[in-house]
C-alpha cells in the first residue's frame, strides 16, 4: 500500500547544503546576493486561460536578492540539490 504521508523539508535543515551548493558552482552574478530564508513553489501550466488555478504542479526554488540591484534569481531546487528526495 503507498503511503499518503507528505515529505516535508525545513529550509533551516538544509540552508548548509544549498549554501555549500551555490558557493561550488559557477554561477555569474555580477554582483553581491543574500539567500532569502524560505522556499519558493512556482505553479506552472501547460495551458493558459482567464482563470486562476489553484493546486497543480509546482517548481520548488531558493531565491537570491541582489544587494545592490534589488533582482530576484531564482534557482531550481533539484538543479541546486539534485538528491533532496521531493
Amino acid at each position: 500500500m503507498e503511503s499518503t504521508e507528505k515529505k516535508v523539508i525545513k529550509f533551516e535543515d538544509v540552508k548548509k547544503d544549498i549554501l555549500d551548493a551555490l558557493n561550488n558552482r559557477r554561477i555569474k552574478i555580477t554582483e553581491p546576493v543574500t539567500l532569502l530564508e524560505g522556499f519558493v513553489n512556482e505553479p506552472f501550466a501547460k495551458e493558459l486561460s482567464s482563470s486562476f488555478l489553484i493546486g497543480g504542479p509546482t517548481v520548488p526554488m531558493i531565491m537570491l536578492l541582489g544587494d545592490e540591484s534589488g533582482q530576484i534569481y531564482l534557482f531550481a531546487l533539484k538543479a541546486i540539490l539534485p538528491n533532496i528526495g521531493i
